[in-house]
């Protein structure tokens, strides 16, 4: 069982994503190409440091939320989210 469980809230990932990228028709072409093969390699690598990730249809104004047991595990799954890549550095 996983230690902890991100989901990516996918409405709000891809309007902060293209917000960085202000939108463009480039951008918005390669995100929705490339999002499936980034959130595999972020459910790849989650996997091999125990945690969990999924995704769901809800427009939350965080772009993730994580689910632990406790305040300590929700931190530590937080700060390994944020040593990965964002879509935009991920895509080769």
């Amino acid at each position: 069982m996983a230690r902890a469980t991100i989901t990516v809230h996918l409405p709000s990932h891809r309007s902060r994503a293209l917000q960085l990228e202000q939108n463009t028709a480039e951008a918005i072409e390669a995100y929705d190409a490339n999002i499936g093969d980034y959130l595999k390699f972020l459910k790849d690598e989650a996997s091999r440091h125990d945690y969990a990730v999924k995704t769901d249809n809800t427009d939350f104004e965080g772009v993730f939320s994580i689910n632990d047991t406790d305040h300590a595990g929700k931190k530590t799954a937080h700060d390994w989210l944020e040593t990965q890549p964002d879509v935009w550095n991920w895509i080769p």
